[in-house]
């Protein structure tokens, strides 16, 4: 249901009708935003992991959404934990829209340095996604890491959650 620009009222009668698309709509409208969200939680028996250089999909069935929009902003979040196998390594995340990745350049960084190599460390972010038109759009959560380097998500143990929200 899309929103109704309110009427500017003169000495006109009040109807039924106009009740109905000025008020009664535009507040269906504003809590069907409030309701569309998508989120999906990972488990599974043997951790992700990654050694690729250049951003790709994490796990694109799992942390890949498809939420459908009325337009305008939506907030993104992860939740997990990251573990690097070589030294001073860096990974780097970002998120695709639509199958374009939506932060230039290295993305959203996680740094490890050397005395956190092969320990799974807790990684959060929240991301803004402005000015989407409406309709059905797709996040997809991407990663890449430094040459020498294995980035892990634990999905056996800890269960990592990727969300969209419509605000």
């Amino acid at each position: 249901m899309a929103w109704t620009t309110p009427k500017t009222w003169s000495s006109e009668p009040l109807t039924s009708i106009d009740l109905n698309r000025y008020v009664r709509d535009n507040q269906n409208h504003l809590k069907d935003r409030l309701d569309n969200a998508a989120s999906h939680s990972v488990n599974g028996a043997v951790i992700l992991a990654s050694t690729a250089s250049e951003f790709v999909d994490v796990d694109p069935t799992n942390l890949s959404l498809t939420l459908i929009t009325h337009g305008g902003d939506v907030l993104l979040g992860f939740t997990g934990t990251l573990k690097h196998k070589g030294s001073n390594a860096t990974t780097f995340f970002n998120v695709s829209v639509d199958g374009v990745d939506y932060i230039a350049d290295d993305g959203i960084i996680a740094y490890a340095g050397a005395s956190d190599t092969g320990r799974f460390k807790p990684l959060s972010f929240v991301l803004l996604i402005a000015g989407l038109g409406a309709g059905s759009h797709t996040f997809t959560l991407r990663w890449k890491t430094t040459r020498n380097n294995t980035a892990s998500i634990d999905i056996v143990d800890l269960h990592p959650q990727f969300w969209a929200k419509e605000i």
